[in-house]
């Protein structure tokens, strides 16, 4: 049944994507190929590593879901490529606090997380080695925005510091859990900056 309804989802999925126009919609359909079959290596191999390799492939798809919105109807530019280049760091530190999060989970399941791999306070460097990385792939990227894309960014900035201060202090996985909303609210300063930056 789940099976079914993947296939069903692919083929309506690849029927809206052909709806855009050439070569935008190939662009675009390369994508979802590409998510489903890493996604697919992602499940299978964080079972059996002993090296992060799932993860750090993984987060690929996640980094593409943004430039297949920009596919849809631009090319592939300068852009677009500082985009994922900026956002790729913060895919995986988000990873890695998940991972920090679910760590007794994992280990219960067997699952070669960062948490089980590194431990707790590796997989703490982790998140703050990428985000720290994230904030120095933006130098880059902001120089495609204006100024009211800096300030947004800017205050992202701050949210994430402050939150990867506090996990530093807490050390655990509940601290992980209180900041995960502010990781994901970032993502949504950052939109909203972007946008409002076009329009003005």
């Amino acid at each position: 049944m789940a099976a079914r309804s993947l296939i069903l989802l692919a083929v309506v999925t690849s029927a809206l994507i052909f709806t855009l126009p050439y070569p935008n919609s190939l662009y675009v359909f390369a994508i979802m190929l590409y998510s489903y079959g890493i996604e697919a290596f992602y499940q299978v191999k964080k079972r059996d590593q002993k090296l992060p390799v799932a993860q750090l492939l993984g987060r690929t798809d996640f980094t593409l879901f943004p430039a297949a919105g920009y596919l849809c109807y631009g090319q592939p530019d300068m852009t677009i490529l500082l985009y994922m280049v900026f956002f790729y760091p913060w895919t995986i530190a988000h990873l890695g606090l998940n991972d920090f999060i679910d760590l007794e989970n994992d280990r219960a399941r067997g699952m070669k997380s960062i948490a089980v791999l590194y431990g707790a306070k590796g997989s703490m460097y982790w998140v703050t080695g990428f985000t720290l990385l994230h904030f120095f792939m933006s130098i880059f990227f902001l120089r495609e925005l204006g100024n009211i894309a800096l300030y947004g960014f800017f205050a992202g900035f701050v949210l994430l510091a402050g939150s990867n201060l506090y996990l530093w202090r807490k050390k655990s996985p509940g601290a992980g859990m209180k900041i995960l909303p502010i990781y994901h609210s970032t993502l949504v300063i950052y939109a909203v900056s972007i946008i409002l930056d076009f329009i003005y």
